[in-house]
């Protein structure tokens, strides 16, 4: 008889602050990267990476909420086959990534738009924020 495999698939929601941390954890578990995304929902960014154990049929994922305008930092020293998902991230939707390892500086893709996958609604209020962090003094 076949060996019954019931695989867990993980979520996990993290502060900003945890990223590389949480990241590093997965490499040293000797997890593969599988993947990285983002949605805009509820005016602010949901990015999600996910993580995978082919051997234990395990998938994990990590979840970081963030404000249009704040700074991630890459994962690309700890997987560096993650620049792919943060250029496309920072391009269609605006996401503020940095040290990215191999950065396209918005050339991953031939576009005529500007962040073209967050909505209308997304790009007013990440230029709200701008000007808001401006007039406090802030940098972003």
């Amino acid at each position: 008889m076949a060996e019954v495999v019931e695989p867990k698939n993980v979520q996990t929601e993290i502060p900003l602050e945890a990223l590389l941390v949480e990241v590093m954890k997965k490499k040293e578990a000797d997890l593969r990267f599988d993947q990285a995304h983002v949605v805009y929902a509820n005016g602010k960014f949901e990015l999600s990476y996910s993580f995978s154990d082919d051997d234990a049929y395990r998938f994990e994922n990590l979840r970081v909420i963030i404000d249009l305008t704040e700074e991630v930092p890459s994962i690309t020293r700890i997987y560096p086959c993650a620049f792919l998902y943060e250029n496309e991230m920072r391009e269609l939707f605006g996401v503020k990534i940095e040290m990215i390892s191999l950065d396209y500086k918005d050339k991953l893709y031939r576009i005529n738009e500007v962040n073209p996958m967050l909505p209308e609604a997304g790009k007013k209020l990440m230029a709200e924020e701008q000007e808001k962090c401006k007039a406090d003094g802030g940098e972003q």
